[in-house]
């Protein structure tokens, strides 16, 4: 993956790609969310390849070009918020997990109630050297080990893991607890972001910061006084990190929740603040993303000169005297707006 500076990122004008969902939900599933991605140069294959959530699990999509995608398989029923990292040869596939299926096929361990299964939030990894078959998974954090992960909850719950290696420091897995409900319209948003560390891949991984998350609501922040949200972050040229955050906050000029994309910065990537630039993304007034933007992840594409940020964002919608929430992915491309110097031989 080629890394950009801040300045880069800065200077960006964002625009969709087009107005409707490069890839819709689903009648049948009506939800598809918190997308991660990797572009041709990054891939075993030289596809585009995509990972999202539904309500049934994690789903794999192949792509030639990164607009037209094609469902592939299901890797992980019930999983949540996948991440995908690449390190020495192996793609590994980070997410979160909250029932009781310890794999795929463990169904006469559900049945006999084994004592040893986890029902509660925690965060797996599993790796693949072909994007075709994915090994078992194994437990990165549980959400016991995390003392906020239960704030404002009866039971704990981790979100949106990511993971990253520095040379210093070692592998710094990111990572959204607990939630809270907006109330007026019961849409769920990730409560705190935070980070824990480990010497070691498959760790064992402690909370950072005094235990404490790094970023949570803010009453004077205007966009994110109600939730912190999702958060993406992107290492960047000369160390640091940029990061886009669907943070919510309360719109009183019309009386509701909104969310919006917003950019942060961080030097290392513990202390952030918000970026100068204006939101990347704001609530349309009409449309499929109407209604709330929810998540997103985001690579730079060399032979494009442009950015490519994959969303997820709903709406909802009435059919008769039934309503239902739909969420979709959306393709917002950035673009540095200063021309670019062409030699021409």
């Amino acid at each position: 993956m080629t890394l950009q500076s801040i300045d880069t990122y800065n200077n960006l004008s964002w625009y969709p790609f087009i107005d409707e969902p490069i890839l819709e939900a689903k009648l049948h599933i009506p939800r598809l969310c918190d997308p991660t991605f990797i572009m041709p140069e990054d891939s075993p294959d030289n596809n585009w390849h995509l990972f999202a959530h539904n309500w049934i699990g994690i789903q794999h999509y192949i792509s030639n070009n990164g607009l037209d995608w094609q469902p592939k398989k299901m890797i992980e029923l019930r999983g949540h918020s996948p991440f995908i990292f690449f390190n020495k040869g192996l793609w590994y596939l980070i997410y979160e997990k909250h029932d009781s299926t310890p794999d795929n096929l463990a169904w006469k361990e559900i049945k006999a109630k084994n004592k040893n299964k986890i029902s509660r939030s925690r965060i797996e990894i599993c790796h693949t050297l072909d994007m075709i078959s994915f090994s078992k998974p194994q437990i990165l954090l549980d959400s016991k080990d995390v003392p906020f992960a239960n704030t404002r909850l009866k039971k704990p719950r981790l979100s949106r893991p990511q993971l990253f290696y520095d040379e210093k420091l070692g592998y710094r897995l990111y990572f959204g607890a607990s939630h809270i409900l907006m109330n007026d319209t019961k849409q769920k948003a990730t409560l705190y972001f935070s980070m824990a560390s480990s010497k070691s891949l498959l760790g064992p991984y402690l909370v950072q910061n005094d235990n404490k998350p790094l970023i949570g609501p803010d009453a004077d922040n205007k966009f994110r006084n109600l939730a912190t949200g999702s958060i993406r972050i992107v290492p960047v040229k000369e160390g640091g990190y940029i990061a886009l955050e669907c943070a919510f906050g309360w719109d009183k000029d019309n009386n509701k929740s909104i969310s919006s994309l917003i950019q942060l910065e961080s030097e290392d990537g513990i202390l952030w603040k918000e970026s100068q630039r204006k939101p990347i993304l704001s609530l349309p007034k009409s449309g499929w993303a109407s209604r709330y933007i929810t998540s997103c992840d985001v690579r730079y594409m060399e032979d494009d000169y442009c950015f490519y940020c994959y969303f997820s964002a709903n709406r909802k919608y009435k059919i008769g005297p039934f309503s239902y929430v739909k969420e979709s992915l959306g393709l917002l491309l950035g673009k540095d707006p200063t021309p670019r110097k062409v030699f021409i031989k």
